[in-house]
Parts: structure tokens; sequence; C-alpha cells
């Protein structure tokens, strides 16, 4: 210490005093990063709601309604979970939600995410093609959204039929549903993820094969799906319509 200078010796102190002043900061994410490369790379294929050999590499082709389901009940949305078990997501039925068939609208994703993002359109399923999907997690930070609370005015945390868009009651992030879950307020920094859908016109069967987007993570999405340890979702119980 004596053979070191005055000037340097506060340089050293300054530089780990705000070492420890930043630490607080970084703390969560060392941890985080320390989880997902300790647990993610080996989760287990029982985390899917369908048997996948091929783990989270890709999406499996998975029963989520019947359309007798859809149609037993005036409510437009219904839940399901896919493609983990607590992974909450709603097909919307535009038909009555605001009277719209044969629904198409731009992949908000299209030409990312290219193993997820192969479709240019979205189009709807059903027979008056007006059912499509939607993740249920707010892509900003993770809250689940109130699909299920239908509300008068898009500024009320829910769903507002007339105008399809979907407030998150956390920080108010709103997607507008009918063009395909973009951001039209609030923080989200991009589309809610659409769940690709699959109609068998013989049975009535609608599955789930896919969608166009990484789910919610704390890291930027550069795989299919991150599982975030951090936030544990509900399925509401169909028909699951409210008045907010």
């Amino acid at each position: 210490m004596r053979n070191m200078k005055r000037r340097d010796f506060i340089r050293l102190a300054m530089i780990a005093g705000g070492a420890v002043a930043i630490s607080p900061l970084f703390s969560p994410l060392f941890n985080y990063m320390g989880y997902y490369y300790n647990e993610l790379r080996v989760i287990s294929k029982n985390y899917l709601v369908a048997n996948n050999t091929a783990g989270l590499q890709g999406f499996p082709k998975y029963k989520i309604a019947n359309i007798k389901d859809i149609q037993s009940t005036s409510c437009p949305v219904y839940f399901f979970a896919y493609p983990l078990t607590n992974e909450p997501c709603f097909l919307v039925d535009f038909s009555k939600l605001n009277n719209q068939t044969n629904v198409e609208f731009k992949n908000p994703y299209y030409g990312q995410f290219a193993i997820n993002s192969k479709f240019p359109t979205i189009k709807g399923v059903g027979p008056k093609g007006s059912i499509c999907a939607f993740s249920a997690i707010c892509v900003h930070l993770g809250c689940q959204l109130p699909a299920q609370v239908l509300t008068s005015s898009p500024n009320i945390p829910g769903l507002n039929p007339a105008t399809t868009i979907l407030h998150c009651p956390c920080h108010g992030s709103m997607y507008k549903l009918d063009k395909g879950g973009i951001v039209v307020g609030g923080p989200a920094p991009r589309p809610l993820p659409i769940i690709f859908l699959e109609y068998d016109n013989t049975t009535g069967d609608i599955y789930a094969i896919g969608t166009n987007a990484p789910y919610f993570s704390k890291t930027r999405p550069t795989s299919n799906l991150i599982y975030d340890p951090d936030y544990s979702y509900q399925i509401p119980s169909n028909p699951a319509c409210t008045s907010g």
C-alpha cells in the first residue's frame, strides 16, 4: 500500500464501491441465467401437454377443444394450456365477439423466428372461419391477461368486444386481436404470440399445432419457448366470461 499512489488508491476505491453499489441490480440476472443453464437445457418433455420427443425443438399437435364446446356457450373465449401444462392460452371466436367471420390478418412475426413464423397470414378456423388463438401472457413482464373479462371500454383491463383490444391489468399494455395481437398502447415490446390452429371438418376437433413466436421470457427470445420459473399461471375454467 505504501508504494501505491494516492490517485491509484482513490481510483481503486471508486471501482470497488461502484461494484458493490450495482451488484444488487445484476443479482437477479445472474440468478436467472444460472437457472436457465442448469435447468432449462434439460427440461423434460413431461412439461408438454402432449408427448413430444423433440422436447422444446418442436410443438406437439394437441386437441384443445371441439367446435361443440365453443358453440355451446355465448362466451367468445375458451381457455386451454399449450404447449406447457401451465401456459394459459385462449381461443377467441370473433363471430361472437364482434360478428366477424372469415377472419384473416397479417402474421406480425412473419420472417422472424424462422421455425415458428412460416405463415405470412393467419386465418380463422371453424365453420365460420372465425376462431383464432393467442397466448394469455403479456409479453411486457409476464402478467396473465384477463381475456375472460369483457369490458365496455378498451381503457378498462380485460377484452373489449367492440375494438377487440385486450388490456393488461398490470402496466396497461394493449393488444388488438383482430390485427394479430399487435400492440396499440402501453409498454409491451412486441405483439402477442399467436397459436396456430388446425380444424377437422369431419369431427369438429380443434388442434393447436405451434406458435408464431416465443412465449414470454426475461431474456430476448431466441428459441421456440423459454419457461420462466418466476411466474405461476392458472387456466380459467370454461365458460369463463365475466363482465368488467
